[in-house]
């Protein structure tokens, strides 16, 4: 039996981990509002943070950086408290507008300037660029993409050939809207058949793709397409 990763689930749901672990899922990294339901063995859960009052404890996902004040608060518990991040990043064209307007730079480049990039792990990443890349690889910040997420909500698909060789890649399910059991194996066909069709071949193997989620490459095609 495979053993699978799910490297970002947001849910407030316990049952969520029961439905991953029917599908072969036994390690799991959840973003919540509630961290205290989630205390198994294999669950990593991180505090959501959408106000201040949220900065607590010693696992932190932060959605949005856009209130001054939450991200100051969170960058005292991480630099100060040595706190685990998650932000959500570069997921979106109006996210990247937004911060973009408000500081002129992209968001990847905000956290290396706020000092959490070499801090923290990165959720989204369909929109970084050339820049983005290499700062990431400079601070060795890991990257989380969540395809099922990203293509359903319409934000697109991640242009992983670009980093492939640069940046240390998991894959989540996000918010399961669009992959009601968490299906690891999902996501992994999901980003195989996104990056390939945008880029008009066959660059993404399924043996690479499967080890992002934990998997064996042996008869990885077989697992993914059956």
């Amino acid at each position: 039996m495979s053993n699978y990763e799910n490297a970002f689930l947001f849910t407030d749901d316990i049952a969520d981990i029961e439905r991953g672990k029917s599908a072969q899922t036994t390690t799991f990294t959840v973003a919540t509002n509630y961290p205290e339901r989630f205390d198994f063995e294999g669950v990593t859960a991180y505090k959501i943070v959408k106000t201040e009052g949220d900065v607590v404890g010693d696992f932190l996902f932060l959605p949005s950086l856009t209130d001054e004040k939450t991200v100051d608060a969170v960058i005292d518990a991480v630099l100060g408290n040595d706190a685990k991040l998650i932000v959500s990043a570069c997921y979106s064209l109006d996210e990247i507008g937004i911060i973009d307007v408000k500081y002129h730079l992209s968001p990847v480049q905000l956290l290396h300037k706020l000092g959490l990039l070499e801090k923290c792990t990165v959720v989204g990443g369909v929109y970084l660029d050339r820049d983005d890349v290499d700062l990431m690889s400079q601070c060795g910040t890991p990257l989380v993409l969540c395809p099922t997420s990203s293509m359903g909500y319409g934000y697109g698909i991640p242009h992983f050939c670009a980093y492939e060789n640069k940046l240390k890649v998991k894959l989540g399910s996000g918010d399961n809207r669009f992959n009601g059991n968490g299906d690891m194996i999902a996501e992994t066909r999901a980003l195989v058949l996104g990056v390939n069709s945008e880029m008009r071949g066959q660059v993404l193997s399924a043996e690479k793709a499967i080890t992002l989620i934990g998997g064996n490459a042996h008869n990885a095609t077989k697992k993914l397409f059956g």
